[in-house]
């Protein structure tokens, strides 16, 4: 039987790099294959991912549990039949993950494949405004969580994180929580996310899965690719902008920028943001996502 693992969290929580940590930890023999979904028309996460060396598979512009479903049915029976040991699924931020059980009405995929685990990313530093502007995606992706691990901790105090750990606990009694710093997560505790084998049964909560479809279409995402020259300034004035409103109510921008030193990669949630020099890369890709994106000015920066 083939693993599914899957990594859920809401934009920018973190998935790509927690990933990251658990291939590095997998044992090295095992046959692994990934699946990302992005929103966007780009997928940057796949960028990342390559740059590590690991078989990814890309289902972008949507999102599974609606306008991508019929290809990730596909796309799971093509990976099952060349005997994989395990499957690694990111699914995009504003999955609904209650419905991933449907998958499992079909016969293919219920006879080869069962759900390892289901960890989800929580962004501490972002929770509150999460917890209050998205509660349908967020509260699905924790209640159906057997592990929750809450990134950028280190940037909160103690007493913030304690809070934020009860009000998990509130939403998921039985749900495993880490919230220690990244850098100290040992390869067992990392492991630890995918070898508990739960058996999944979806829970339901007070949104509704088709209201909290409908404000998942209210999205709009910018993707593409681009040979802009920026130097980090001009980079972090954009983001700036950004979180000013000027562009509209952008909530994720990802990407990688040529600059005259090599290449940038930049990462916004929010209203933070980073850059930081990055090796690997050929080609610049961005991707913004969020609500009445003025995507002309935007997309002209790029260009």
């Amino acid at each position: 039987m083939v693993k599914l693992d899957i990594i859920t969290g809401f934009l920018g929580s973190g998935k790509t790099t927690l990933i990251k940590k658990l291939l590095n930890s997998l044992d090295s023999d095992e046959k692994i294959v990934l699946i990302e979904n992005e929103f966007g028309d780009v997928s940057v996460d796949r960028e990342v991912l390559e740059i590590e060396g690991f078989e990814i598979y890309e289902l972008s512009n949507g999102c599974v549990c609606c306008k991508l479903k019929g290809d990730f049915i596909a796309t799971l029976k093509q990976i099952i039949a060349q005997k994989v040991d395990r499957i690694i699924f990111e699914p995009s931020g504003i999955f609904i993950i209650n419905e991933i059980s449907g998958l499992f009405n079909d016969w293919e995929i219920s006879e080869n494949c069962y759900i390892n685990s289901v960890t989800t990313v929580v962004d501490a530093q972002n929770f509150t405004n999460h917890i209050s502007g998205y509660a349908g995606f967020f509260k699905s992706q924790i209640c159906n969580a057997a592990t929750i691990v809450m990134s950028k901790t280190q940037f909160l105090p103690a007493e913030v994180v304690s809070q934020i750990e009860i009000e998990l606990l509130l939403l998921n009694e039985t749900a495993k929580i880490i919230s220690k710093d990244w850098e100290e997560l040992t390869d067992q505790e990392i492991l630890s996310f995918v070898d508990k084998k739960p058996t999944f049964v979806a829970k339901d909560f007070e949104d509704s899965a088709h209201s909290t479809h409908s404000l998942g279409h209210e999205f709009e995402s910018i993707g593409l690719r681009t040979s802009k020259v920026l130097e980090s300034k001009q980079l972090e004035n954009i983001l700036l902008k950004c979180e000013s409103g000027n562009y509209g109510n952008i909530l994720r921008g990802k990407g990688f920028i040529q600059s005259d030193k090599g290449f940038l990669e930049f990462q916004y949630v929010s209203g933070h943001y980073t850059i930081t020099a990055s090796k690997g890369v050929s080609s610049g890709i961005v991707c913004f996502i969020g609500r009445n994106l003025q995507k002309e000015p935007l997309t002209a920066f790029f260009q």
